[in-house]
């Protein structure tokens, strides 16, 4: 579940897992060429640091320790499914997953920032694991991070609802959700958290944390957005603003 930040490769201007890739690249300098990637030849995994047997990026002792407390809450997730998704949701994630386990989270555990989206989408999450990774939203949303200068692999991404549900159609979220949600953060201690979407936002007041609303890269989507453009630039750079001022530097 752990990925250690020294065993990952740099290519150009991209970090890269080299355990992600059915073969190197031959040229690789900037984010654009790293998101042009064929999946075929390259592996599905070859656009991100993540897979699901290597969610968590660790930097230090501190990270570490939280990453094994993540580690075991997601263990926990996997034995009891149903104390966290509701059985239609989970019956429904069980049918389109191409990965082994359930869809979690991913990034860098010491980074203090965390992204929270609504749910796994079915192309995307919910069929790899990786959060907002590889459909339309999500591909969006990380080349918004790239264009800001911020590598989407180094802010820590989750979801409200873990499993995926029944059409990409979220109709609810309860306590089995809220409860998992809170205690993941409780983990993190994250110092700015960014609620992606209407969902997550209403999710993480009722649980009392102070939270940035962005609307959701889907309702760019839906308008025809599928490349970075000024206005989800200008309203993402407040993701940015937060890693810099946190973290002092950017990865």
């Amino acid at each position: 579940m752990l990925l250690k930040f020294e065993s990952l490769g740099r290519v150009g201007e991209v970090y890269i897992n080299p355990k992600n890739f059915k073969t190197m690249p031959l040229f690789l300098k900037t984010w654009k060429d790293f998101l042009s990637l064929d999946e075929e030849t390259y592996g599905v995994y070859a656009k991100t640091i993540y897979n699901p047997k290597e969610r968590f990026l660790i930097k230090g002792r501190e990270d570490e320790k939280k990453a094994h407390e993540l580690v075991e809450l997601y263990h926990e997730f996997l034995r009891e499914p149903l104390t966290f998704c509701s059985k239609e949701y989970y019956e429904y994630q069980l049918k389109i997953k191409a990965f082994e386990g359930l869809p979690f989270a991913n990034g860098w555990i010491g980074s203090k920032v965390v992204l929270v989206g609504e749910a796994p989408g079915r192309k995307g999450c919910g069929l790899t694991g990786i959060c907002f990774y590889r459909d339309a939203s999500g591909m969006l949303l990380r080349k918004t991070l790239f264009s800001l200068g911020i590598n989407p692999d180094f802010v820590y991404i989750t979801n409200v609802v873990k499993c995926n549900p029944p059409e990409n159609k979220l109709t609810r979220f309860g306590k089995k959700e809220l409860g998992l949600l809170e205690r993941e953060l409780n983990i993190l201690k994250p110092k700015a958290i960014f609620a992606i979407g209407r969902t997550a936002h209403k999710a993480l007041k009722k649980l009392g944390f102070e939270v940035f609303y962005l609307k959701h890269p889907a309702w760019y989507v839906r308008r025809g957005v599928k490349e970075p453009n000024e206005e989800i630039i200008e309203e993402y750079k407040e993701v940015r603003e937060a890693f810099i001022s946190i973290n002092g530097e950017i990865l």
